[in-house]
């Protein structure tokens, strides 16, 4: 019998006895791994994705996400239990399954509105294959409002049946990152639960605590649930734009920031994040205008959103001005200028580079020369781009005139000044957007200019003697 037809204890040792099948609508970075934790729960899985590469790593019992190579085991084993199946006929899956969950991401458009047309498709498919008793889940971080007053009626239209009486229906926002997505989910986070009846809160509340062990959070609607996942990455952005400004600031006057950053923060009510090149991910720069987006339809002003947004998206524009500026002083052609781009990820551990600052940082180096290295140790291609991806930086940094840290991988947290130095034979720029070097008591093989974020632009001779300097950095 269907899951919402029994009683919360009935449907939880149906689900450990795998009587029930999950239909996961979009098996990427996250459904992978919410599948998998339903499947190590006891339920049958059956993952939806569109890209048939994924599908074949899949099928033959791997993880496509080198940060996430640990999966593979999992993978293998539930596979080997028959209980994984991975498929891109999604209305397959919608006749499937008795438990949806949804995953598929929603960016958006050119003009910064929502494009809810993934969602809207699946909804769709969904619809078509519901069931009364079924239990539909919604993961996809999506403006607020979504579920209620877009998903449902999709649901209900299609399927004929009644939210929340026929079928239960949630909105539990995924809590993952890169290189720790299944410790994330199944223990170290409790998962967020909102429903817009109690009769579907119990019910999903219940059947979640079965798969995760940090327990539920229970919220009062949908739309409550929607709120807080934005919010969580909307404090980190506005965060990261104060760190921006404040690296600015310190560059300027000729402090460390980070050494500011440590002294500051062991006082317990002081956050202050680490400041970058660009916000990169599919996260903290697309929820902020999902929240802006509704906000203006309220008639509510909320500027300081809005102006963390415009200082993250001008970081990289920033970056870019430090490149040029530092090739001119060492009096350089940039033109004739070997470059060296370490990372291609948005940030270190993963391979995903989607909104990536290091692709812009690319498509700028391409404006100024031809000769570009390529380095990133998870990052297999990026599409438009014929590159050989480096794995090792050591490989992409010899004879280079400049070399931007653009990912801050635990690969070049080994970096040196001294070894750079040797593998450049030449006086060198070093244009490090992570902060990854740590040690600059050094004597390299040539004089080397280094310009890290929110540090002091620093010239380091021959001899070991260093002087800062005012590069005019912030003039691009």
């Amino acid at each position: 019998m269907k899951p919402f037809l029994l009683t919360t204890r009935e449907a939880v040792e149906n689900l450990r006895k795998s009587v029930y099948t999950v239909g996961v609508f979009g098996f990427g970075h996250v459904g992978l791994t919410v599948g998998v934790g339903w499947g190590l729960a006891g339920a049958r899985v059956i993952g939806m994705t569109l890209d048939e590469d994924a599908i074949r790593i899949l099928s033959s019992g791997a993880s496509p996400f080198p940060e996430e190579e640990y999966l593979s085991k999992h993978v293998l084993e539930l596979k080997r239990k028959g209980l994984l199946e991975v498929t891109k006929d999604y209305e397959y899956g919608a006749r499937k399954s008795d438990i949806k969950i949804v995953t598929v991401p929603v960016y958006l458009s050119e003009n910064k509105k929502p494009d809810l047309t993934p969602i809207i498709e699946v909804s769709k498919k969904i619809g078509g294959g519901l069931n009364k008793g079924d239990v539909v889940i919604i993961e996809t971080s999506l403006p607020p409002g979504t579920t209620r007053k877009l998903i449902r009626p999709i649901l209900e239209e299609a399927s004929g049946l009644k939210a929340d009486e026929d079928f239960a229906l949630a909105y539990s926002p995924e809590r993952i990152s890169a290189g720790t997505a299944l410790e994330d989910f199944l223990e170290k986070y409790p998962k967020i639960i909102g429903c817009d009846s109690p009769k579907s809160l119990e019910f999903v509340s219940e059947l979640y605590s079965a798969v995760v062990k940090k327990g539920v959070i229970k919220m009062s609607s949908t739309i409550a649930a929607e709120t807080e996942k934005l919010f969580e990455g909307i404090y980190r952005d506005v965060n990261i734009a104060l760190a921006n400004e404040l690296a600015i600031f310190c560059e300027k006057i000729g402090v460390p920031y980070d050494e500011i950053q440590i002294a500051a923060n062991s006082q317990p009510f002081s956050h202050l994040h680490n400041p970058g090149i660009g916000v990169g991910g599919a996260c903290i720069p697309v929820y902020p205008h999902f929240i802006l987006n509704v906000a203006t339809e309220h008639s509510v002003d909320l500027q300081i959103i809005r102006v963390a947004r415009r200082i993250n998206e001008y970081a990289t524009e920033l970056f870019t001005g430090k490149i040029v500026n530092a090739i001119r002083f060492l009096g350089k052609d940039p033109s004739l200028c070997n470059f060296a781009l370490l990372g291609l990820s948005f940030r270190g551990g993963t391979s995903d580079i989607r909104f990536s600052p290091a692709l812009k940082i690319l498509s700028f180096i391409e404006k100024l020369s031809v000769n570009v290295k390529v380095c990133d140790p998870l990052v297999k291609s990026v599409e438009g781009k014929d590159y050989e991806i480096l794995r090792d930086w050591r490989d992409a940094v010899r004879g280079a005139d400049v070399v931007i840290i653009a990912s801050d991988h635990k690969e070049f947290r080994e970096i040196n000044i001294e070894e750079l130095s040797n593998l450049a034979g030449k006086e060198l720029a070093i244009l490090d957007g992570r902060n990854v070097i740590s040690s600059f008591n050094v004597k390299p093989r040539y004089r080397v200019l280094y310009v890290g974020t929110g540090r002091p632009a620093l010239i380091i001779e021959k001899n070991g003697y260093k002087n800062h300097v005012d590069l005019g950095i912030f003039k691009s």
